[in-house]
């Protein structure tokens, strides 16, 4: 994300869907449904706070990053 100096209150990871370590996110119940990817997990306070599925533009992102963890 460009704007990642915006959030510097975010801390942005990012994971490859075959690694063992993402059946954490593969098994959440938010991502249940999701047929494509990239699967795109938001948390807050070690829980999800919204969980997105497919390519995301960056108006998209950056209103998710706003509502959910405007400081």
């Amino acid at each position: 994300l460009e704007e990642e100096d915006n959030y510097k209150h975010i801390k942005f990871t990012d994971m490859l869907f075959d690694n063992p370590h993402a059946a954490v996110i593969r098994n959440l119940q938010e991502c249940s449904g999701f047929m494509g990817l990239p699967f795109n997990v938001y948390y807050k306070n070690g829980k999800v706070a919204k969980a997105t599925t497919s390519i995301q533009n960056r108006e998209q992102i950056t209103e998710i990053l706003d509502s959910e963890f405007s400081k």
